[in-house]
């Protein structure tokens, strides 16, 4: 490889002439423009990051996985003789691991998944990615070889078809992948935090390969491993706790949200995204929140203005049914007494920590496996710390400001309407 580029968490990432002249495609080269973690920068400064150095970040750290795994002649031997049955051999799959890793997010919309409001229900932004990689399939088979667009596709969709490529998958897009390694790690840099830190090398450095339940090869731990897989999971957790659903980041969310919606007919079908990116969108938040009779003024005006309301209630990171009942409840009553001059949000935040299976309380589960003394063993089995961790967490937060934006909220309101809702909550059932 004769091209490198010097990255501020990996050091230096080394990429072929092939993947040099995809990196300058336009396709590729608006991933410059759009952030990785939307209006996160509104909460840490540093956050302004991009989806063009995750996907470098993302293709190292696939390929240091790879090689890993294929430094070990049994588990070289049992990837070479798996791919075999396809037509693959190991550089051909080399690449397709690498080229998948380094195109998976080219169809992500202006301010990542901020923007993601116009997607059709279902459709994620994988899909759009596979839409502009099955667009270039003519310029990709002839920097390659005929069909790495399929194979490509296959490690990016959701649903695998072709079981030879599932350790590649894998790798890519699992429970431990490449993608989770390097955002994690990122985004832990950028907004100059450490809730993501953990020992990728260690990790990499234990993975192993099994023989598929349903096909092909999947990817396993070894025993010593357990440790770091459990701190992964854990900064996972750290940081979707403390800077994905911040709760000021999560309010910009919904303003973004609310302004997508202003974006709907736009994109005809899913190539068109190509022509956005942060830049465009933000001019076009410029113009709206100077103009008071755009229908979107108001989300626009927030966001450019740094205007956002009040967090007056939330509820724990594990609700339950009864909890987010309680926070409606409070909601509704609060809207009672404040809607006429006010303006009240509730936000429900959900995300998966993790979605390994535990036997006896979900069948949907992914079945990871430890191996130890040469014996597999279900990872939650081997795991206390991961079979005792809830799968999701779940925070209910209630907003709230006046409906003239101009106008700033004192703290004593603000402390006061916060203990007005927790006298609601005992009221509620």
């Amino acid at each position: 490889m004769n091209n490198k580029i010097r990255d501020s968490v990996h050091g230096f990432i080394y990429f072929t002439d092939q993947e040099k002249e995809i990196i300058d495609w336009p396709e590729f080269q608006r991933l410059r423009f759009i952030r990785q973690l939307a209006l996160t920068n509104y909460v840490y400064p540093g956050a302004v990051h991009t989806r063009f150095e995750h996907s470098f970040g993302v293709m190292e750290m696939s390929t240091r996985i790879f090689d890993r795994l294929c430094s070990k002649p049994n588990i070289r031997k049992m990837i070479a003789d798996s791919i075999s049955k396809i037509g693959l051999d190991m550089d051909r799959a080399k690449q397709v691991l690498r080229l998948a890793s380094l195109m998976h997010d080219i169809g992500h919309l202006p301010f990542s998944h901020g923007g993601e409001a116009i997607i059709p229900h279902g459709k994620k932004h994988d899909d759009i990615s596979i839409s502009i990689i099955e667009c270039l399939q003519l310029k990709l088979n002839v920097l390659y070889f005929k069909d790495i667009t399929k194979y490509v596709v296959q490690l990016i969709q959701k649903q695998l078809t072709i079981p030879e490529l599932k350790l590649l998958k894998d790798i890519i897009s699992g429970s431990i992948d490449a993608d989770r390694m390097d955002y994690l790690l990122r985004d832990s840099h950028h907004c100059g935090v450490d809730y993501g830190y953990f020992d990728y090398k260690r990790l990499i450095e234990s993975l192993t390969v099994i023989e598929g339940i349903h096909g092909g090869l999947d990817l396993a731990i070894e025993h010593g491993g357990i440790h770091t897989l459990e701190a992964l999971v854990l900064a996972r957790y750290y940081m979707f706790t403390q800077v994905y659903y911040h709760r000021t980041r999560r309010i910009y969310d919904c303003y973004l949200k609310g302004y997508m919606e202003s974006w709907k007919g736009k994109i005809d079908n899913f190539v068109d995204v190509v022509n956005y990116d942060d830049i465009i969108l933000t001019n076009e938040l410029r113009k709206s929140a100077q103009d008071i009779n755009d229908e979107y003024y108001s989300y626009a005006y927030r966001i450019c203005n740094r205007k956002h309301h009040s967090m007056i209630y939330q509820t724990s990171e594990f609700t339950d049914g009864i909890d987010r009942r309680k926070a409606e409840g409070i909601f509704k009553g609060m809207s009672n007494v404040y809607s006429k001059d006010y303006d009240l949000l509730i936000d429900h935040g959900e995300g998966i920590i993790h979605k390994f299976l535990v036997e006896g309380e979900d069948a949907d589960g992914e079945e990871f496996y430890v191996m130890r003394n040469n014996r597999e063993c279900l990872l939650t089995k081997e795991s206390h710390i991961i079979r005792g961790m809830p799968k999701k967490f779940h925070v209910v937060r209630i907003y709230f400001d006046s409906k003239d934006m101009t106008n700033k909220l004192s703290k004593e309101f603000v402390l006061d309407l916060r203990q007005k809702a927790l006298d609601i909550e005992k009221e509620v059932r």
